[in-house]
């Protein structure tokens, strides 16, 4: 089973890169999964997932945020994106191509990191059936674990320094994933000290609309993920404040692993035990 690449045209005529994996006909639900993926992360790392989604009979998308891999302009400098940019254009935009497309399917959403907030960033957020969301913060540092220094230096020194030199942060070149526009490392050098998201975002006139989804959320919190913490994940989690919503933490030796950190999920190594067991929970619904 391989993906299938097509675009996705966005609101604003952006194309937005996106692989549809599509299930066998025997064993093909009329359930339809969406990932979102992290900050600097090209689809190819969920490839694997969706696979295996697939083969339990979902349709699934995976998709490149604009600015990022294959939907990356020839460039950078000076293009136009941010978080907020990416969850109501972006986002948006693959939700209506599936209810377009699908119009009788049920919607699931993974969202890793990023990709789970932004689920509160577009107006289409009660498309959605159910969510799983795993290491979805706000870039918060206070929240962050043993590696906080670390991670400051890296996300709010480092990243904006060179960002404002370059005009883009050149992430390939340094192999620390892949290139980001600068409204986006601007938005998030923006969050470091402002612990209230929807304040400092409404405030300044963005539109959040976490309570409009409705559905079943699942927050998966990996306890060996560094920016993944308890209190970070909570600061998105409870802004579904209208959503059935659990939260659950994976310890990696309740799963007979050393570690599973903030990528570690979507290792091949867990399809027996976390893959199935989100399968399980996108599959109730």
């Amino acid at each position: 089973m391989t993906g299938k690449e097509i675009g996705v045209k966005c609101l604003d005529n952006f194309i937005l890169s996106a692989i549809i994996y599509t299930p066998n006909e025997v064993n093909a639900k009329k359930k339809f999964l969406i990932i979102n993926s992290a900050t600097a992360v090209a689809q190819r790392l969920y490839r694997n997932y969706a696979l295996f989604m697939a083969e339990k009979g979902f349709h699934v998308l995976t998709y490149d945020y604009r600015g990022i891999a294959a939907s990356r302009p020839s460039k950078l400098r000076g293009f136009q994106a941010s978080f907020t940019e990416w969850g109501e254009k972006d986002v948006s935009s693959v939700l209506h191509y599936v209810k377009l497309n699908y119009p009788d399917f049920s919607i699931g959403v993974l969202g890793h990191s990023i990709g789970g907030t932004l689920i509160g960033m577009t107006p289409y957020a009660d498309h959605i059936a159910t969510v799983i969301n795993i290491g979805a913060q706000t870039a918060y540092y206070k929240d962050w674990k043993k590696d906080k220094l670390k991670l400051y230096f890296m996300w709010h020194l480092f990243f904006p320094a060179i960002t404002r030199l370059v005009g883009y942060f050149p992430g390939k070149k340094l192999r620390l994933l892949e290139d980001i526009p600068k409204g986006v490392v601007e938005q998030w050098h923006a969050r470091r000290k402002k612990p209230d998201m929807v304040k400092q975002y409404t405030g300044s006139g963005i539109d959040l609309y976490y309570s409009q989804f409705m559905g079943k959320l699942l927050t998966l919190a990996i306890a060996d993920d560094p920016i993944g913490t308890k209190p970070a994940l909570l600061r998105i989690h409870n802004l579904f404040q209208n959503a059935d919503r659990t939260f659950e933490t994976v310890h990696p030796k309740d799963i007979g692993a050393n570690k599973i950190g903030h990528f570690g999920f979507f290792s091949r190594k867990f399809r027996d035990t976390l893959w199935e067991q989100t399968f399980q929970w996108f599959d109730e619904v």
